[in-house]
């Protein structure tokens, strides 16, 4: 909200632009200064204060801290998930982790296995320059606007098997024609070695026990800034930061740990009664305006513009509906 871009950016700005304009939000802030770079974080331990062992040179330290706030994001450790036959492939595999150009792709036939906005995005762009493009997901998930596809990228249901010929089985018993190359776009682990095991707990990407899945129930003073996904990300993570900020000023206090904690399940129980699935519990989709406003509400900020929730929802609908030609 403190600026660093520029007017005449593309209204949907691409990865170097987004680049760019954290360079410059850095310079106006001064952001480096604040940075020790080429440093690891080995542990983070709570006793009387939080203890950080890092690593830098060569050399490990330990320094303490009133408070912790992880910001490690999740796009680092690829989740490739088990598909009988994977190991017999003969095509190319890749996850989209690792994907750079679409010219290796020329001339051949791809399937793009995921659901989401990466799949999308690639199997858009691979379209480009190959023969065939298969899109595959869990068809019964896709709701609102249908996105607009090139004409060689055909959808199919999600994988079950893979042949050793390069041909694929769908969920739907059907199989593909062979192809030449397989790319995973399906999503990340969320990953915190660096946290001792008693702190939280991931479970198939599930992260728990958090409030507001953002502060650390039963150590208060810690934070996991950025676990959200399907969302706009720099407002969350910047309201996420700033109510941190202020609790850990004082400037507001948390219920007691146990109203907390009843709040986190039945938060869990809306989730598992609307069927969604543990890996996705940190979706927020449609409900990120309302989570925004409600970290903003405790923490004296003021709510979202009307008209932001509508650009949002208008912006997400043009880009499924011409994602060829929405930049």
């Amino acid at each position: 909200s403190s600026g660093g871009g520029k007017d005449d950016w593309l209204r949907y700005p691409g990865h170097k632009e987004v680049l760019q304009y954290l360079e410059r939000f850095a310079r106006a802030f001064s952001v480096h200064e604040l940075i020790r770079f080429g440093t690891r974080v080995l542990r983070v331990r709570h006793s009387e204060y939080w203890q950080v062992t890092t690593e830098h040179g060569g050399q490990r330290s330990t320094a303490s801290f009133d408070a912790v706030a992880v910001c490690n994001g999740h796009y680092h450790k690829p989740r490739i998930p088990a598909i009988p036959g994977l190991s017999e492939f003969p095509g190319t595999v890749l996850h989209s982790h690792n994907y750079r150009q679409p010219e290796c792709y020329a001339g051949g036939k791809v399937a793009v296995f995921g659901g989401a906005s990466s799949a999308a995005d690639l199997s858009q762009e691979i379209a480009g320059v190959a023969e065939h493009v298969y899109l595959c997901a869990d068809l019964s998930k896709q709701h609102g606007v249908q996105t607009r596809h090139r004409h060689n990228i055909e959808r199919r249901p999600s994988v079950s098997h893979l042949f050793e010929d390069g041909r694929i089985r769908f969920t739907d018993g059907t199989i593909s024609e062979p192809v030449d190359h397989f790319v995973f776009a399906t999503g990340y682990h969320y990953s915190f070695p660096f946290l001792a095991s008693e702190l939280i707990e991931v479970s198939d990407n599930h992260v728990t026990s958090l409030h507001h899945d953002l502060l650390c129930i039963d150590h208060p003073t810690l934070a996991l800034i950025g676990l959200p996904f399907k969302i706009i990300p720099f407002p969350i993570f910047e309201i996420q930061a700033r109510w941190f900020a202020r609790l850990l000023n004082r400037e507001f206090t948390l219920p007691s740990r146990d109203a907390m904690r009843d709040t986190a399940a039945g938060h869990l129980e809306q989730l598992l009664q609307a069927g969604v699935n543990q890996r996705n519990r940190h979706s927020l989709e449609d409900g990120q305006y309302d989570y925004y406003d409600c970290l903003a509400g405790e923490c004296a900020d003021p709510p979202l513009p009307q008209w932001y929730r509508s650009l949002g929802e208008a912006a997400r609908q043009h880009v499924r509906r011409w994602p060829e030609s929405f930049r």
